[in-house]
């Protein structure tokens, strides 16, 4: 039970996180709308965005997470935090290095996004965004270290809430200064909550020293680089920025594709990822820290088996989560859109649009939530250069199919996201059927007879939802805000208790467990 209560614990700080962030998202488009401005706003975070994602839930957190874990086993305390000193220094002089060149060549980049028939007007709105919002990935990524230092010493909620002290911050700040601005909340009122989002960067690391103060870390600078476990990190780190971040780089890929789209696409994409990462956050990525600490303790010894019977039970629990958000969002995608987004200046036009975006989205789901259990494995093992193999077939992939779509097949963003659907989907049954093959298959009785029992329950989900779209939601959009969040309630509602009574008639583990626990208390 020790991983479903770690991952339970994270799932609800990252469940936090990412309403917190559904209302940033909310704020910026009832204000803004799906227009160009707000696509400048998105196309400038973008970067630092990405570089945050890579950091925060990817190579950085996780290479970390993997090699100070086996030298606190190995060697205790005292070395594991002589570690993360001589890692922060080294990472300190890292980001200034690169915020200040990102500064500088924040002009060059956004011209060369903003090629074509946009304005220059455009281009240099964009230009000043990302300058602002620049040195936020230096804060993401000391918060990244401090959230690694945290998980390593067995604390995952605290570290998960960071991003939701990150998202109050940006909207609080953002409207203050967007306001003083600009009282009518046009365009330049998006510089305020740009300053946001750097000021929120600093509350990210603030809310987590204190805690980390008490496990005994003591901040000291620490230049003595040559050590072979910081090598260690790094060399971990560089092939997995890619592994880890094929999903981001292909968001990031896409953008640059759809600013030769229709206005507004950029903030469609923004949007539906948005609420397609609020299942992945609550299950996959909890899961996926927790898993790799545990898996780099079981390899210190011969603990392979050990091993492939924790990745089933991680697969497993992500997949009693995943299956039924993928079929609620696969069909209920444009009323979601509606109860959360149409707000403001974000029309019914945009909520379609959008909707069909994340219905695009949903068919990647159960491949990332996969991919955030099995790939941090790789870390555990050593194997750093395979995922680096994946990666770039994925982005190959990624390119093919998005010039296809946009240039050939003039096709709108919704295809953009079936692109990244097609990614995380194949990055995922790489890594799974190379995994299995490394440590000698991964349970597979365990896993199966565990999927099965979970897939036959989301047959009975995903019938409620279709009967309650076609009988009991329509003009859905047209329905007034309280009407609509009632509405969609009780469709998921439904679905979700004959979803459990199916769970439970056909005796699936992950509620058993639940189940049993519950009846020992």
């Amino acid at each position: 039970m020790s991983l479903m209560r770690n991952s339970l614990v994270a799932s609800g700080a990252i469940f936090a996180c990412r309403l917190t962030g559904m209302a940033r998202e909310i704020v910026y488009t009832s204000l803004f709308g799906a227009t160009g401005a707000l696509d400048a706003f998105y196309t400038a975070f973008r970067i630092p965005n990405l570089l945050r994602d890579l950091f925060a839930e990817g190579a950085l957190s996780q290479s970390y997470t993997s090699v100070a874990s086996k030298t606190r086993e190995a060697q205790g305390d005292a070395a594991a935090w002589e570690l993360t000193n001589k890692v922060a220094t080294q990472l300190s002089a890292l980001m200034i290095a690169i915020v200040t060149l990102g500064i500088l060549f924040a002009g060059p980049v956004m011209e060369a996004l903003y090629s074509g028939d946009h304005s220059l007007a455009e281009q240099l709105f964009a230009t000043d965004l990302s300058r602002i919002m620049w040195p936020f990935i230096g804060f993401a990524s000391l918060s990244a270290l401090i959230m690694g230092a945290l998980n390593m010493v067995g604390v995952f909620g605290l570290p998960m809430l960071a991003s939701a002290a990150f998202n109050v911050t940006s909207i609080l700040l953002g409207l203050l200064i967007g306001y003083f601005i600009d009282p009518s909340f046009g365009p330049k009122a998006l510089y305020g909550f740009a300053c946001g989002v750097t000021i929120g960067g600093m509350a990210q690391i603030a809310v987590q020293l204190p805690k980390l103060s008490k496990t005994g870390f003591c901040w000291k600078p620490n230049f003595q680089w040559n050590d072979p476990r910081v090598r260690k990190i790094w060399g971990l780190m560089l092939p997995s920025v890619l592994a880890s971040g094929v999903t981001q780089f292909t968001i990031f890929i896409n953008t640059g594709f759809a600013l030769d789209l229709q206005k507004g696409s950029v903030t469609a994409l923004t949007t539906a990822f948005r609420l397609w990462q609020l299942p992945v956050g609550l299950f996959g990525v909890a899961t996926g820290m927790v898993v790799l600490p545990a898996v780099s303790r079981m390899m210190v010894g011969d603990g392979r088996k050990e091993v492939a019977v924790h990745i089933a039970k991680g697969l497993r629990l992500v997949a009693f989560f995943a299956v039924p958000a993928f079929l609620i969002l696969s069909i209920l995608g444009t009323e979601f859109v509606s109860s959360v987004y149409q707000w403001g200046r974000f029309n019914q036009e945009a909520v379609r649009y959008t909707g069909e975006v994340l219905g695009a989205y949903s068919l990647g789901l159960l491949g990332y939530a996969g991919t955030k259990v099995v790939q941090p494995v790789f870390l555990a093992l050593e194997k750093r250069w395979v995922p680096l193999i994946a990666a770039a077939v994925a982005l190959a992939i990624s390119i093919g199919l998005n010039y296809c779509f946009v240039y050939i097949l003039h096709k709108n963003a919704a295809w953009l996201a079936l692109t990244t659907s097609v990614v995380t989907t194949f990055n995922f049954l790489f890594y799974f059927f190379y995994l299995r093959r490394q440590l000698g298959g991964v349970d597979g009785r365990t896993l199966l007879s565990g999927l099965a029992r979970i897939m036959a329950a989301g047959i009975f989900l995903g019938a409620v939802c279709w009967a309650g779209k076609a009988w009991f939601l329509q003009g859905f959009l047209n329905w007034t805000f309280p009407a609509r969040v009632l509405g969609i309630s009780l469709v998921c509602g439904c679905a979700g208790i004959v979803y459990l009574a199916a769970a439970f008639l056909l005796k699936t583990p992950e509620l058993e467990a639940v189940r049993a626990k519950f009846l020992k208390r």
